[in-house]
């Protein structure tokens, strides 16, 4: 079986790839909930928020620097408008786990639709997220970045999309 090396992968699909084992790691914790599964929902939300807050350490570190470098402030979409993103993310997951273990071991239902609604609003972020990078972020960097950088970004990312 032969096996790929970094640089034979398309550098924005893999990056945006990761988006999607997000959106199943946070699928999997809302399945939990729905379960009214408290332990699987509290440990399938500390998975996802573990992974995002890898994903988004990688592109803080890795992506972001050379977007600006390449003139991305200068777009629709400014570094400083993923930073927020990225903030609003990691307190929107925390705010759940917060939620989560507030519920203790008995499963309330308004506690619970809280904790949904609260999620939907997540969800409508990290739709609106995903898109400016899909179509901003990752095709100007493929556009401009040489495939040994590409390769070198990938390369050094904390988490590739294996199990959170």
């Amino acid at each position: 079986m032969s096996r790929r090396r970094v640089t034979d992968v398309d550098f924005a699909a893999a990056m945006m790839g990761l988006h999607e084992r997000l959106d199943a790691l946070l699928f999997a914790h809302q399945r939990a909930l729905l379960d009214r599964d408290l332990p699987r929902a509290r440990a399938t939300l500390g998975a996802y928020g573990e992974a995002l807050t890898a994903h988004v350490a990688d592109e803080e570190e890795h992506v972001l620097p050379r977007y600006r470098a390449l003139g991305g402030d200068a777009t629709d979409a400014p570094t400083k408008l993923f930073l927020g993103e990225h903030a609003n993310l990691r307190a929107f997951v925390a705010d759940s786990a917060q939620r989560l273990a507030a519920m203790g071991e008995r499963v309330d239902d308004r506690a619970l639709l809280d904790v949904l609604d609260r999620q939907a609003t997540l969800k409508n972020l990290l739709l609106h997220h995903d898109l400016r990078e899909r179509n901003l972020l990752y095709p100007f960097l493929a556009a401009r970045l040489p495939a040994a950088e590409q390769a070198a970004i990938l390369a050094a990312r904390r988490w590739a999309g294996g199990a959170g």
